[in-house]
């Protein structure tokens, strides 16, 4: 019977809930405590150096607050949609970027960079100094 009771009284949540304890209830850290809830709550004393909070006020600060901040939802939004342009099908092979074509090609670049050209890139990648011949 000792331990039916014992079990009970441990179900029982205090009323006051001290302020080492008030951040964690809610599941956030101090800073964010002290910073959006307890301006918001009122807090009292226990004992010479103890503050607490009202466990059933912070209750109402986090329905107040889950209603004015909760985002809503569309019920019929399928979340388990395929993140990729693939479907089953090959449709997403025929898209092509604006830069490439269809053509392949081989040959060398027509374009000739002089010596002089290429050595400046070089020594000012480099760091070595130009001659002056």
């Amino acid at each position: 019977m000792a331990n039916a009771t014992a079990a009970k009284s441990s179900s029982i949540q205090p009323r006051f809930i001290r302020f080492g304890d008030a951040p964690g209830y809610l599941g956030m850290c101090r800073d964010e405590f002290n910073k959006t809830v307890r301006p918001n709550v009122r807090e009292f004393p226990i004992g010479k150096q103890g503050v607490a909070f009202d466990r059933q006020e912070l209750d109402a600060w986090a329905d107040a607050y889950i209603e004015a901040r909760a985002i809503e939802k569309a019920g019929s939004q399928d979340n388990n949609r395929p993140r990729s342009e693939r479907r089953g099908d090959n449709t997403w092979r025929e898209k092509r970027s604006l830069a490439s074509t269809r053509k392949v090609a081989s040959g060398k670049s027509t374009r000739s960079t002089e010596g002089s050209e290429f050595e400046r890139a070089l020594a000012l990648v480099t760091g070595k100094k130009q001659s002056s011949t």
